[in-house]
């Protein structure tokens, strides 16, 4: 009886292939007292796992694939929007996109991102949401005349017996953490940002972020549930993530930089640049120039498609555990109903991944980077089928493959920069994620 109008729905959706030249997505949601916790441990080996803890009380759980899509480009990615679903479903909620993107498209795909898409969004077969207290299991499938029904009957059944699933959770051992390599080491950083403080001295160059990669290696596997605790509680104003490419590659992390929230035509925009371990130093004239470019170049890029824009003449600052940011939110209402898609595009790379001018600092990250960023300084976050969303900078971020861990770090250079501080501050923002191993 407990499947009776689950499967009264899906034969409604069965009935509207035959009607509709769209494609026909079945989503059924209902609402459970399950414990947060016991879900992911009961789903922590599966693949294609994205998890996305939101600092504004909402979490998203995806599993499997009910459709995805990679991307190459920002056109492609804008043209994400134009996807249309015959959605037969027995709420209103809306249907939800989670993924993200590297941070240069243009960029050949090298170590450590060789087998990862430049970019992908998903709708996941099994969304759990959880809205403050309050959780809700979504099953979503693409509704194909050549699946038995009774196939996506059976298959749904089996996710809610997973979730149900009574396991005890295991006592965890945490990883050994060991250094491998850093790229750059140390001398050649210390040379390279030397030059480069030299050509913004010289160039109509302002600002640019260098960015280095640290690779350790892990004596086990990370605990996804342990390693979610961590990051929850202590880092309650960011947005704390993990996003499975398959079953040995995660993309991990924890960031506090939103780029983008949108709700109907209402937006927030977080400008984070200028850092220091010590808040007597934040406010310095090298700091406060760094965030400045970037609240400029937001300005720049909101004008045209807002009827407002509200910037605060001050920063705030932003503490984290080991680091304090200067912190300017923004918002306004834009002019005309937008999707977060277009906005998304005009704003990120930031320059608080990038720098100013956006192009010259481009060229100079080329020339002097001999990483591939991937996603790290790229987006991730969620949108809906009515255009508003939600999505962030991934800065505190890290790659693990099998055993091994990437961790990527970077600063904003301008002319008062100064080459050793700045190795000393990529070196502080990796304890965003270190922090874990020593606990």
């Amino acid at each position: 009886m407990q499947y009776t109008n689950f499967i009264k729905l899906l034969n409604q959706a069965y009935h509207q292939t035959d009607k509709c030249d769209n494609t026909v997505l079945f989503k059924y949601t209902k609402t459970i007292t399950h414990n947060m916790d016991q879900i992911i441990y009961n789903i922590s080996n599966k693949s294609n796992i994205i998890y996305m803890n939101f600092p504004n009380n909402k979490c998203y759980l995806g599993i499997g694939q009910c459709l995805s899509k990679k991307i190459k480009s920002n056109q492609e990615l804008k043209n994400l929007k134009n996807n249309k679903y015959n959605i037969i479903s027995n709420t209103t909620d809306d249907l939800i996109f989670l993924g993200g993107t590297s941070f240069d498209f243009q960029k050949n795909t090298s170590s450590p991102w060789s087998d990862i898409p430049k970019g992908k969004f998903v709708i996941p077969k099994l969304l759990i949401t959880q809205l403050h207290n309050k959780i809700m299991v979504t099953y979503i499938r693409k509704i194909d005349r050549h699946i038995l029904p009774t196939s996506i009957t059976k298959e749904y059944k089996r996710y809610m017996n997973l979730i149900n699933k009574k396991s005890k959770l295991k006592a965890i051992t945490l990883p050994q953490i060991k250094l491998k390599s850093e790229t750059p080491n140390y001398n050649t950083y210390i040379k390279n940002i030397n030059t480069i403080i030299q050509n913004i001295k010289n160039e109509t160059l302002y600002k640019v972020v260098i960015s280095r990669i640290v690779k350790y290696s892990l004596s086990n596997n990370i605990s996804l549930l342990n390693f979610i605790h961590y990051l929850n509680k202590n880092h309650t104003n960011c947005l704390n993530f993990i996003i499975a490419f398959n079953k040995n590659t995660f993309l991990i992390g924890s960031t506090p930089e939103k780029i983008i929230q949108l709700k109907e035509r209402s937006f927030i925009i977080d400008a984070i640049a200028g850092s220091s371990k010590d808040k007597k130093n934040i406010k310095n004239r090298k700091e406060i120039d760094e965030h400045n470019f970037v609240i400029k170049h937001i300005k720049q890029q909101m004008d045209d498609i807002v009827i407002t824009i509200s910037i605060p003449r001050n920063p705030r600052i932003l503490n984290l555990p080991y680091i304090n940011h200067l912190y300017t939110k923004i918002t306004g209402k834009m002019k005309s109903k937008t999707h977060i898609l277009d906005i998304l595009t005009k704003l990120y790379p930031t320059p608080a991944l990038l720098g100013d001018p956006p192009k010259q600092a481009l060229n100079i990250i080329n020339q002097y980077e001999k990483i591939n960023r991937g996603w790290y300084g790229g987006s991730i976050g969620i949108y809906d089928n009515n255009g508003n969303g939600e999505f962030y900078v991934p800065i505190r971020s890290g790659l693990i493959k099998n055993k091994s861990l990437f961790l990527f770090t970077g600063s904003g250079i301008v002319s008062k920069s100064n080459a050793k501080k700045e190795w000393e501050e990529t070196t502080l923002k990796l304890e965003h994620i270190l922090s874990y191993f020593k606990n």
